[in-house]
């Protein structure tokens, strides 16, 4: 397989979020903020905030920072050691709004396959270089530029399309032995429950 290399910015656009006023933070309504706590730091991925009750924003806000299914996002801030190249995809059109800790990975067409995109945006060869880059304060940053500014080798389209298409398969069976695996652990703990309570009848 032949390998090409670039920087990322021949292959994909990066954009910063909007600026979110607090006064607008909500404990309901219909648009949710994104955070830093989206971000699935064990195995990547997406996951839903539950550290804050305020995520929901009842400002204005332009249609281009609210984020589509399927739409790549990773971190600007890195607030625990190892954030920064994490990857996820929004899992709902409509609902999540793209703030300025976060940014929107979009690949260029005909250049880089979506789907190789979200694992070579969280590959160690990336993540070396982010954290490298990343300004050294307490909690560090990177930025949309330094994203792609990185380096990175690729195969052709077709390839990358094969290779993005086997990791997806592989990381939804992941998901799906998750769900089976929570279920049984469920299902057993309601057992037990029920179990001492039938032995502690007289």
């Amino acid at each position: 397989m032949k390998l090409t290399k670039h920087k990322l910015g021949e292959l994909v656009e990066v954009s910063r979020g909007a600026s979110l006023s607090g006064q607008f933070y909500a404990e309901e309504g219909e648009l949710i903020r994104l955070t830093l706590g989206n971000f699935n730091m064990n195995g990547g991925g997406f996951k839903e905030n539950t550290s804050k009750t305020d995520l929901y924003f009842t400002g204005t806000v332009r249609d281009e920072f609210i984020l589509n299914k399927g739409d790549i996002i990773t971190p600007l801030t890195e607030q625990s050691v190892g954030l920064l190249g994490t990857t996820a995809r929004i899992p709902e059109s409509g609902k999540y709004i793209q703030s300025q800790d976060v940014a929107l990975v979009r690949c260029k067409e005909g250049l880089l396959d979506p789907n190789f995109c979200y694992y070579l945006i969280s590959s160690s060869i990336v993540r070396q270089q982010l954290s490298a880059a990343a300004q050294q304060t307490k909690i560090r940053h990177t930025s949309p530029d330094k994203i792609k500014d990185c380096t990175v080798w690729v195969p052709c389209l077709e390839d990358q399309k094969s290779i993005g298409r086997i990791l997806t398969d592989i990381d939804e069976k992941i998901i799906v032995n998750r769900r089976i695996n929570d279920n049984l652990c469920a299902s057993r703990a309601q057992s037990q429950r029920s179990l001492s309570y039938a032995e502690a009848q007289p």
